[in-house]
């Protein structure tokens, strides 16, 4: 093909998305949404499957039975004090005990090595881990369709602290105030999908057209670049292509969603912090946020960290923070202190799993939609142990999950887990993890 003949081609296509793009790219957007659920609502369109990811720092108290002693259905069990808050929700969830991080003779980097074994499948050797966390190709695979393939937020104030990679080792960070979480998701960009009336804003068609040109420009560009640079303009334009995705669905007149609403109210701009009743006032503002970008279609895929891998809650006017407990307080002791703290986050914890069951969604809820995991870092805090950290599940993806159950895992890898939530979701993987963390086998326990 002569290049002059190449060129109309490509104009052709930009025609397309500059002029017509409510056609050329709601069928994709069809697609993604038949292959990836395949269930269909009363009204005859497809279920959206979600997945959200929970975080919680320094595991729970150390040294005592957080699990219960019965496994398989949770109807009739009484759950141990620690975890006795999630009570209300036991039959929307599943408890994981014994999973373990093996780090096959490698140094334990205190509240690092435990995710990274199970969240990224690896055990580094050094500080960081090249391969991309569970949830960002959880992301890749059905985010294809919305503005943000992924939507973060942290509830301490802190921004750098994150769990989830992109390929390349390349964190990314969460957002900390409820306002600017509000103004990202609901602002000036966002697109009512029940609105009567959709025009294309001139503005966003023209960074599309910018955004064409520079990509038209990469294969020049990287003739003179050497390959650590043509690394760095990969890292580059795959931002790109993001921003170029997020534009190109305010380009889209979007299906309506009847589960849809924006929020009236944009939350108040306040100091963030690690202070416990700060930090629960965040965890529920930005929980109301992901729901609504959820049920909005602008995400599929939210990330919630309630609180550090080194977590500094702490009470109203006292110094000592909940990580500082979790050292200081004897094994052979009662640990009330730690307790108290462990009981704060399963009491959020379950906060999160009731307020996405409150939102319908035609003939069934936000939750039942959803495969929320929800984990942590540490097994015994005390010792930053590697054995037993706690995890558990919540919502049954469109029916593709069975809940109420306690599962002993008895020791295997954690990547059991994220190979599990992989393949609910279709990401074209049959085995995760390296050297002992490698696994092929899923919790087939929990799959409907």
């Amino acid at each position: 093909m002569r290049a002059t003949e190449r060129l109309l081609s490509r104009r052709r296509v930009m025609h397309g998305v500059l002029q017509g793009s409510a056609v050329t790219l709601a069928l994709p957007f069809l697609d993604c949404f038949l292959d990836g659920n395949g269930v269909a609502l009363a009204d005859g369109t497809p279920r959206r499957v979600r997945f959200a990811h929970w975080f919680f720092g320094n595991g729970f108290t150390a040294g005592k039975q957080w699990w219960p002693d019965k496994t398989g259905s949770l109807k009739g069990v009484t759950l141990p004090e620690e975890i006795a808050p999630l009570e209300v929700v036991k039959d929307k969830i599943n408890i994981l005990s014994h999973m373990n991080v093996l780090p096959d003779g490698k140094p334990n980097r205190p509240h690092v090595t435990g995710w990274q074994g199970t969240w990224q499948g690896t055990v580094p050797a050094g500080a960081t881990v090249s391969a991309p966390s569970v949830d960002t190709m959880i992301s890749d695979q059905i985010g294809g369709g919305t503005r943000f393939k992924s939507l973060g937020a942290s509830c301490t104030g802190n921004p750098g602290t994150s769990v989830s990679f992109l390929d390349g080792g390349v964190a990314q960070s969460n957002e900390v105030n409820p306002a600017a979480m509000y103004a990202r998701i609901f602002g000036a960009d966002f697109t009512d999908p029940n609105a009567a009336n959709f025009t294309p804003d001139p503005k966003v068609m023209a960074k599309r057209s910018v955004i064409s040109a520079l990509k038209d420009q990469r294969t020049a560009v990287e003739l003179d670049l050497g390959a650590a640079d043509r690394q760095r303009l990969d890292q580059y334009f795959t931002s790109l292509r993001q921003l170029e995705q997020q534009i190109d669905m305010q380009l889209t007149k979007p299906e309506p969603l009847q589960a849809c609403v924006r929020p009236k109210d944009n939350p108040d701009e306040y100091a963030v912090s690690d202070q416990l009743d700060v930090t629960i006032r965040t965890h529920k503002l930005m929980g109301q946020l992901l729901a609504h970008a959820l049920l909005c279609d602008q995400t599929r895929s939210i990330r919630m960290m309630f609180s550090d891998s080194t977590p500094n809650l702490r009470v109203a006017g006292e110094a000592t923070s909940y990580h500082t407990w979790s050292h200081q307080e004897p094994l052979t002791g009662p640990q009330e202190k730690c307790k108290f703290y462990s009981m704060q986050t399963t009491i959020q914890m379950a906060e999160f799993v009731k307020m996405l069951d409150s939102f319908k969604e035609g003939d069934s809820t936000l939750l039942d939609q959803t495969l929320v995991v929800m984990n942590s870092d540490n097994g015994l805090a005390f010792t930053h142990s590697l054995s037993n950290i706690p995890a558990f599940t919540a919502g049954r993806a469109g029916g593709l999950l069975k809940t109420g159950m306690h599962l002993d895992l008895a020791g295997d890898p954690g990547t059991r887990l994220g190979l599990t939530a992989m393949q609910v979701f279709k990401v074209p993987i049959n085995k995760f993890g390296t050297n002992s963390m490698e696994t092929s086998r899923t919790i087939t326990e929990i799959v409907a």
